[in-house]
């Protein structure tokens, strides 16, 4: 009998190494989250990298030893965070920021929680195989790419379009509100007290053909034939999961959210809901 092997989220991720003595105090000033709390209790945290304007611009995990920080872009650009932290470093900061090797990261793909409470490891030896480390094996790319979907997992240049903040992308867990000032804090405050923002995302899915559902395309709350139509939101990702069935991702208007359903531009029946990992923002 052949025994059942779990699916494991395997990949390597583009890192950056920043050292000195002002490692921590220029982190917790530059991302979301109370870094010095975290280098106390002494893990690996997440993290976001925001625009002045509260725009999510990467989505980091950190890792703090001493005088020392290495820093997995979970979602994002390297060379946009490595830029972005360079422009800011002053003598004053006393670090230094470098390109390291990409950091691999593991972590058990699980449908029923979310992935930012899952136990994951980083592992400093690349060439280790994973059925020598545990009774698994590796997501395919589709099956990867699939269950990212579902949990609602930003990708660079969809869902983090240089528009979209972290309360939008369920991402609210993310963000310290009582630390000292951040990058992106001002706006952030403002978005939390106004309770007010114009999408959130969502899981979508449906039957169809694929021209019906890239991204870019908009849903809408009826039918073509059913009078006035009203734009619901727009795809940010999409898959082929199998013959003409679809799923993705899509930013959904503040006024449909408790929708369970809307339409493609030819009629189409999409059945949306929140993504696994989505929390609420306020």
């Amino acid at each position: 009998m052949t025994e059942n092997k779990s699916l494991i989220w395997d990949e390597t991720f583009p890192s950056l190494l920043l050292t000195g003595e002002g490692t921590t105090a220029f982190l917790h000033g530059q991302t979301t989250a109370d870094v010095f709390a975290n280098k106390e209790l002494d893990r690996i945290f997440m993290s976001c990298w925001l625009s002045t304007k509260g725009s999510l611009k990467a989505l980091l995990e950190i890792r703090l030893s001493d005088d020392m920080a290495e820093i997995v872009i979970i979602s994002g650009q390297i060379n946009s965070v490595r830029d972005g932290f360079e422009s800011v470093i002053f003598p004053a900061d006393k670090v230094k920021l470098e390109v390291i090797d990409p950091i691999r990261r593991r972590q058990e793909i699980s449908n029923d929680n979310s992935w930012k409470e899952s136990t994951f490891n980083w592992i400093d030896n690349t060439d280790l195989s994973l059925e020598e480390v545990t009774n698994s094996k590796k997501a395919t790319k589709e099956e990867l790419e699939n269950w990212k979907i579902r949990q609602g997992i930003p990708s660079f240049d969809r869902e983090i379009n240089g528009e979209t903040n972290p309360y939008e992308l369920g991402l609210a867990d993310i963000i310290n509100l009582d630390k000292g000032c951040y990058l992106g804090q001002e706006a952030m405050a403002r978005f939390f007290r106004s309770k007010s923002l114009k999408f959130q995302l969502r899981y979508w899915e449906a039957y169809g053909e694929s021209t019906e559902f890239d991204i870019g395309k908009k849903f809408f709350s009826t039918k073509q034939d059913e009078g006035l139509k009203k734009n619901v939101g727009v795809v940010t990702s999409s898959m082929r999961v199998n013959n003409n069935f679809f799923n993705g991702l899509a930013l959904i208007k503040k006024n449909f959210l408790d929708n369970e359903f809307c339409f493609s531009e030819n009629g189409e029946s999409i059945t949306i809901k929140k993504t696994i990992s989505f929390t609420n923002p306020f």
